[in-house]
């Protein structure tokens, strides 16, 4: 079996010869870490999928065909004030931060300013969403599409989204306070979005291309629940994937994802309902669980993540309590579970306990 087959099996619940073995992978500063505790320094990637014997399923990267739906002409970038411990500049994106020097991922900018603030900056800044600017599919397209049947590894593209988009042009308190106050302009922005992705995917999918997997990215919850009710992203934000979903799965894409961090118990009845079926990445940190969601939602729903980070850091005992349960349970119930971290690997997670965590979800498999 190919890894392109098994990973289109192992999330359709299909009975692959085994489950796909992969990861969200590491912060750069949990990288430096490994790097000292013994990993090949300056591995790509590509390098650390192969480091760790992972199948070629990097959705996040390597094996994901390049979708440029960023705003374009990009802002200009500048620095607009400089300490000796942070500095504050105007992105590329438009947004307005604030950077600590010292501190590398994980830590999270300050955002001071956000380019969608009204109507009049949103007419502005759909201009630069516009889905004939060159550049936005890969140049070589046609060679890619056909290359793609005869591929032995997944490829995809991600797709777009909704609120996340909007929160990220706008601010989270500004766009939740949106779809209260100015529901048209909400909906302007989600009809502009399904445009700009439905006519991008339309090209991808025309040209011959024989996408495994499409993704979807909101990022739209905190560690208890939505930032908005399940009754307003019905009403403002489904449309578009009623347009997408049908369009993709019309091409034949047997996989189709949303990635969300957050509790998202109380949506994933809306994506099951628009035909999305996995889940990224089920964040456990936040009340997440895969075994839950198997047992409410049975096959419909399959899982990329699902895995307690938290776990990993506290070494070999815990990582056994978090990772054989849900494994063993998801098994026996089909399935249909690519098992990683619930978001990137942070840098209290040494080498030793990321390693033993992927050799023990491969002994657990390969066990039964």
């Amino acid at each position: 079996m190919t890894e392109r087959e098994r990973f289109v099996r192992t999330l359709t619940c299909a009975g692959p010869d085994r489950p796909s073995y992969g990861d969200y992978l590491a912060y750069d500063a949990t990288q430096r870490r490994w790097e000292r505790e013994g990993l090949p320094p300056g591995l790509n990637r590509k390098g650390l999928f192969q480091f760790f014997g992972f199948d070629a399923i990097d959705i996040w990267a390597v094996d994901r065909l390049p979708v440029d739906t960023s705003v374009r002409p990009a802002f200009t970038e500048e620095l607009l004030e400089e300490t000796p411990d942070w500095i504050t500049r105007r992105t590329v994106s438009g947004d307005v931060v604030k950077v600590l020097k010292r501190e590398s991922p994980p830590a999270m900018p300050q955002f001071l300013a956000h380019p969608v603030r009204d109507r009049a900056t949103w007419a502005a800044f759909r201009q630069r969403l516009d889905p004939d600017t060159p550049g936005r599919l890969p140049a070589d397209l046609a060679d890619i599409a056909r290359r793609s049947a005869g591929r032995t590894t997944p490829l995809g593209a991600w797709l777009g989204g909704t609120f996340g988009l909007i929160r990220n042009w706008m601010g989270i308190e500004a766009a939740c306070l949106a779809f209260y106050d100015d529901p048209g302009l909400v909906d302007d922005m989600v009809t502009h979005l399904t445009d700009l992705h439905a006519t991008l995917a339309e090209r991808l999918l025309a040209s011959g291309l024989k996408l495994d997997w499409v993704m979807f990215w909101e990022d739209m919850a905190y560690n208890h629940a939505s930032l908005i009710s399940p009754a307003l992203y019905r009403r403002h934000c489904l449309p578009f994937y009623r347009a997408m979903v049908p369009l993709v799965r019309r091409y034949g894409v047997p996989v189709v994802g949303l990635d969300s961090d957050g509790n998202v118990d109380e949506l994933i009845p809306l994506w099951l309902d628009a035909g999305i079926g996995l889940m990224h990445p089920m964040e456990a940190a936040a009340g997440m669980d895969v075994r839950a969601a198997r047992r409410r939602f049975g096959r419909e729903v399959t899982f990329l993540g699902g895995i307690d980070k938290r776990a990993l850091a506290k070494g070999r005992e815990a990582i056994d309590a978090e990772v054989v349960p849900k494994v063993r349970e998801l098994r026996a119930a089909g399935g249909g579970f690519v098992v990683q971290c619930d978001h990137a690997v942070p840098p209290d997670v040494s080498l030793d306990s990321f390693r033993y965590f992927h050799d023990r979800v491969r002994a657990l498999f390969e066990d039964e």
